[in-house]
């Protein structure tokens, strides 16, 4: 990585990308090693359910060798269908199992790209099991969230249906008025609360205060988040539908009933996981620099002694850093604002 200085400075939107690669190819090795623990487990279960659908498949083609692709397709389609109760199992049993070490990983992954800032660089290992750590906290805070989202969707979802049953045309226009109002509520929602996981691991917050935190930092930095997010969202479904159409042809169940193309439906989620979460600590330590004046010697104390609390929006520019009278730099913190 660069310089001290060069590192803590207020980042524009090229250059939040920039370093977010920078830091990937600076810890490759780290990075895709926590990314491969994290993905390859449910690839591989993806893989044997994608075989077992993917062997009835054949077996379809081989009943109706007179039908065509499409139709062959259909009967696929019905097939799931009719087995709605084990592939509705299979599937959430794959949610849980990815959730639960996307959350370890993602966690271990914004505590390795805030080591690589503070310059105190870890093995994957000790990243994954200081990332386990706050395994609680993130779970939580992904529960609210997720709760809020999905309710919002659900309500909207609800005012459809109705609509429809009653034929009503004041109900039809209040369900697109509320599917407009979610839209922009959500996207100011998550560009709010998509800094959660840097400050759970980096300020060792709990599920409430991280959301409340994660809306203090984002204040007044939405769109510069937002921006970000989305640009990389947008970027890694382009190269997903590229490889799809590469390997898996015009075939639309190959992503989830072949094994192989299960496992290239994995490649883009192998590099993106970890270049979201070094995107987000990137942007967090870039808000924080412009804001309340981050420094090294800070998040290195943070890192070490989270427990260390400070008012809301302190600006460490105000704060002596370098207190000769103190013993540490946790004394001359606290001193300062007792």
């Amino acid at each position: 990585m660069r310089e001290n200085e060069e590192l803590f400075a207020h980042l524009s939107l090229g250059q939040v990308f920039s370093r977010s690669i920078n830091v990937f190819v600076d810890r490759f090795d780290v990075f895709m090693t926590l990314s491969a623990v994290v993905l390859v487990p449910a690839a591989i279960f993806g893989a044997v359910v994608g075989l077992t659908f993917g062997m009835e498949a054949i077996m379809i083609a081989k009943m109706h060798p007179e039908e065509t692709e499409e139709e062959q397709a259909m009967d696929m389609i019905q097939f799931l269908v009719n087995h709605t109760f084990a592939v509705a199992a299979v599937f959430l049993i794959n949610i849980i199992v990815s959730t639960l070490t996307t959350l370890v990983g993602e966690g271990a992954m914004v505590r390795a790209s805030a080591d690589t800032y503070a310059a105190q660089p870890q093995g994957w290992w000790t990243c994954a099991k200081l990332g386990f750590q706050h395994f609680c906290a993130l779970w939580g805070a992904g529960c609210i969230v997720g709760g809020i989202i999905y309710g919002g969707m659900l309500f909207v979802g609800l005012l459809f249906v109705q609509a429809a049953r009653s034929n009503s045309g004041f109900l039809a226009f209040l369900a697109f008025a509320g599917m407009i109002t979610y839209g922009v509520a959500l996207v100011y929602y998550i560009s709010s609360v998509m800094l959660i996981f840097p400050v759970i691991i980096i300020e060792n917050k709990g599920p409430m205060n991280a959301i409340r935190r994660s809306f203090e930092v984002s204040e007044g930095r939405r769109c510069y988040i937002f921006c970000a997010i989305f640009v990389l969202w947008v970027v890694k479904l382009i190269v997903a539908q590229l490889l799809h159409n590469i390997f898996n042809g015009d075939n639309p169940l190959a992503a989830i009933l072949s094994p192989a193309g299960i496992i290239v439906s994995f490649i883009p989620d192998l590099i993106y996981l970890p270049l979201n979460s070094i995107l987000k600590t990137v942007l967090y330590t870039s808000i924080r620099v412009d804001k309340e004046g981050l420094t090294q010697a800070v998040l290195q104390r943070e890192l070490v002694e989270p427990t260390i609390y400070l008012p809301p929006n302190t600006d460490y520019r105000q704060v002596s850093l370098m207190d000769e009278s103190k013993d540490t730099v946790a004394n001359g913190l606290v001193s300062d604002f007792a």
